[in-house]
């Protein structure tokens, strides 16, 4: 176990339950999601508070991109999307697989896209979604998405009923 000290609460944690800032200028930090930026970086409670403070402080410049990053991981991990996910798999409101999802996307009002996609696939749902105003969070990893529906890998559910996904993201 890996302990590191927030830097706003100072409350140690294991390194798992913390966000981690990398240093990309001397006042000029990004969050680090999947903590593989090679360089120094400071620590973040993964609470609303922490986030609030940090946004305010001046030594430490975190773009609005990455607090609301920050802040969309923080609900989605209060939401348990795979057993939502996983009860819904009968009705006719999801469809998964990404050729599925481009061939409907008239029809999709929200992406769910494996964190563990290549970067190439996700950078395609992204566009896509954003082209089509459609929201989309990454939940779960492929594995863990294909077993909603009996397959050994899902990269991307997509839900297509309006009022379900407003649920979901709400």
């Amino acid at each position: 176990m890996t302990e590191r000290s927030c830097v706003v609460c100072r409350e140690k944690k294991d390194k798992k339950e913390l966000f981690r800032l990398a240093k990309i200028t001397e006042n000029s930090y990004k969050f680090d999601k999947k903590q593989i930026i090679q360089s120094r970086a400071v620590y973040l409670c993964k609470s609303q508070e922490c986030i609030k403070r940090v946004s305010k402080n001046k030594k430490l410049n975190i773009s609005m991109e990455d607090l609301l990053s920050m802040l969309n991981l923080l609900k989605k991990e209060s939401k348990d999307y795979l057993k939502i996910l996983s009860a819904m798999r009968a009705s006719e409101h999801l469809t998964f697989g990404i050729n599925l999802v481009i061939e409907n996307v008239e029809h999709i009002h929200l992406m769910i896209i494996a964190e563990d996609i290549s970067d190439k696939n996700d950078r395609r749902l992204i566009t896509l979604a954003k082209t089509h105003n459609i929201p989309y969070i990454h939940y779960g990893e492929k594995t863990q998405l294909g077993d909603i529906f009996g397959k050994n890998e899902v990269n991307v559910i997509a839900v297509t009923n309006k009022k379900v996904a407003k649920g979901m993201l709400e």
